[in-house]
């Protein structure tokens, strides 16, 4: 179906009205009514002032054109009373002489009110006027020019004897000339058309009561108009406002109640609404995302945790294997020892009772390097129990390592603790690495042993690891492990473990506590060492562990732990 122009412009508008901002939408909103009140109160005053001007000024020609019609009727009839009172004056000469000249003076008047009505209508173009005039206009001037006549006539009748018998006749006989009766004709008709324009100078008021009527209706038409406009824009703007975020609420709703991240919000505008729903529909994707990177970290928690809690298992086992071969081993060691020792008296007794032995004695001893086996011997013992003892104290270090799962606090000596960590991982310390123990005075504090024998593990093997690739790419280095005790501020216990290798870029230690950050290679670094080490000191311990490095000079990571503030498991007697 194919949109109409009138809809595609609509369209066109809805669009464009999308696109502004809500601030944008109410200014221009509101914008508009008022500007439709402003233009319509402007319309209604200058259509308004407009009709009234109109409109009085016909009430100044029609009330010009009244007043001179209206003194033009008065004029005629003067005349016509003056003509009527020539006769009782006949017998009167001097009265007859004041009447004269009077007639004379309102022929004179009227002469002079014909030429302003005809200048009147002239000017002001009164067609009907006009017409008037020009229809009478001869009758008019006849009817006077025979009027001053008869007054010619009249005067020296005055002071003949049958003279007011002849005027009588004269005035009657010019009273029923055609001229007197056209004159009279034109004043019926001046009074007929003073009426009309009486009606007209009526309608001219009326029409200017409805000017000043249509000028508070177009007033009052308009404000209606902006206030209607108004509403309809603010339920307009309104419900293009309240759509979205009802939209943008069910969303959120839903997502909260139904745990559903995969849902979206409609993003329909491009105000701030919009921006709201697609920020809203980012931190969605942002939440799972970051949900999965939750799952992956605990699924790789628990594995990482049980791949520990099997070596804990298996390294717990072998200890205990070891420890008990180990275990008659040295326990014979001394019992060997002293039948070995046994054994050697007799032989110096027996040189001192036979100093002169047979020779096949002599020759045997020879054999057998008797004096060697003499001074040798007791050192082959000492070192026995030496690599027995050793061994021992490495088992012990496995058995105390595998205890990761120990879910009970304990008092814990950080000095053991790392050197029995130093004790697992000295084969590798001994690639001319040189280690450096600077402890100090400082008490047992409350702690997970096994978790604090994991800390200390992943932190010299990260450090170790620097040291051999440096060493790596330079022969010549000489590769060094500083650990340092210390008490801080009465209540902590401070250790430093600082090495001489590469070092940490900025970048990078800002990173270096999140989980799956490594800068290993692949397959070599998990991620999870320092994760796990600062979630063991930070939340386990209630402590702090802060990294310091430098680009080729080394990195140290201290570790803050209280001394006091975990509790420890009470002892029953």
């Amino acid at each position: 179906m194919t949109a109409t122009p009138e809809l595609k412009y609509f369209n066109s508008v809805q669009q464009k009205f999308h696109q502004l901002s809500i601030r944008q939408k109410i200014f221009y909103g509101y914008g508009v009514a008022l500007g439709i009140a402003v233009l319509g109160t402007t319309m209604g005053l200058v259509i308004g002032h407009r009709y009234f001007q109109q409109a009085k000024q016909q009430i100044v020609v029609a009330d010009e054109e009244v007043s001179l019609l209206s003194s033009l009727q008065g004029q005629v009839l003067e005349i016509q009373i003056r003509q009527q009172e020539i006769l009782p004056f006949l017998q009167q000469p001097q009265a007859l002489q004041r009447g004269i000249s009077d007639f004379k003076s309102d022929l004179a008047n009227t002469e002079t009110l014909l030429d302003r009505v005809q200048e009147f209508s002239q000017t002001t173009f009164q067609g009907k006027l006009q017409a008037l005039l020009a229809k009478h206009n001869s009758a008019i001037a006849g009817y006077l020019e025979r009027l001053r006549s008869l007054i010619q006539q009249i005067l020296p009748l005055t002071s003949q004897p049958e003279g007011a018998i002849k005027a009588e006749q004269l005035i009657l006989k010019f009273s029923q000339s055609q001229d007197a009766l056209k004159f009279y004709q034109f004043a019926h008709e001046l009074t007929d058309f003073a009426k009309t324009l009486q009606k007209r100078q009526e309608k001219a008021h009326i029409a200017q009561n409805q000017a000043a009527l249509i000028q508070a209706q177009i007033i009052i038409g308009s404000m209606v108009l902006s206030v209607a406009i108004a509403a309809i824009l603010a339920f307009y703007t309104s419900k293009i406002i309240a759509h979205p975020i009802n939209a943008v609420t069910n969303i959120a709703q839903r997502v909260t109640q139904e745990a559903n991240f995969d849902l979206q919000a409609p993003v329909t505008t491009e105000d701030e609404v919009g921006a709201l729903t697609s920020s809203l529909n980012q931190l969605i994707q942002q939440v799972k995302h970051l949900l999965e990177e939750q799952q992956t970290e605990a699924q790789v928690r628990l594995i990482q945790s049980e791949k520990m809690s099997s070596l804990g298992r298996m390294v717990a086992g072998v200890a205990h294997e070891i420890n008990n071969p180990i275990n008659f081993i040295s326990g014979n060691l001394v019992h060997a020892k002293t039948y070995t020792d046994d054994l050697l008296s007799l032989l110096q007794i027996y040189k001192a009772e036979v100093p002169q032995p047979s020779t096949a004695v002599q020759t045997l001893a020879e054999e057998i390097d008797l004096e060697f086996l003499e001074v040798d011997l007791p050192k082959l013992f000492h070192s026995m129990t030496v690599g027995a003892d050793r061994t021992r104290e490495i088992v012990r270090s496995l058995k105390d390592f595998s205890r990761l799962d120990d879910g009970e606090v304990q008092v814990v000596e950080l000095h053991a603790c790392i050197d029995s960590t130093l004790l697992i991982l000295n084969n590798r310390l001994k690639n001319d690495i040189s280690l450096v123990r600077n402890y100090g005075e400082i008490p047992t504090i409350p702690g997970y042993t096994g978790l604090l024998y994991q800390v200390f593990m992943n932190l010299l093997s990260n450090a170790i690891d620097a040291l051999e690739q440096k060493l790596a790419e330079n022969p010549e280095f000489m590769p060094e492990i500083t650990i340092t005790t210390e008490c801080w501020q009465n209540d902590l216990v401070l250790v430093r473990i600082a090495d001489n290798g590469s070092g940490i870029s900025p970048e990078n230690q800002k990173k270096i506590f999140d989980t799956f950050f490594t800068t290993k290679p692949r397959g070599i670094g998990t991620g999870l060492g320092l994760a796990i080490a600062y979630q063991i000191v930070v939340e386990k311990h209630q402590g702090k562990i802060t990294c310091e490095s430098e680009l080729n000079r080394g990195t140290e990571f201290a570790l803050a732990l209280p001394t006091a503030g975990i509790a420890l498991p009470i002892s029953h007697p």
